[in-house]
């Protein structure tokens, strides 16, 4: 965590409850703006993002191992005809 992050999060600390409650809300419409794709005409959702994010974080550090070429032909395969 930066110093930064650090000093803002000691002053939510004390904040009122009410206030903590209207900030997560604040924060919340924040972060769940849609990002704009750069050169494109298109919008993602924040969720899609960040569940990509973390997806991709998984496969590099080895958490998800991913499926074999074979596995995905089958899942490709088989659900179209199923």
């Amino acid at each position: 965590m930066t110093n930064h992050y650090i000093q803002v999060l000691s002053q939510i600390k004390s904040l009122s409850l009410s206030e903590k409650l209207k900030l997560l809300g604040d924060l919340k419409e924040l972060v769940n703006q849609p990002v704009e794709v750069e050169g494109e005409d298109e919008t993602i959702p924040i969720e899609e993002i960040i569940q990509s994010q973390t997806a991709w974080d998984d496969y590099t550090s080895g958490k998800d191992q991913g499926i074999s070429s074979q596995e995905l032909k089958h899942q490709l395969l088989e659900d179209n005809f199923a």
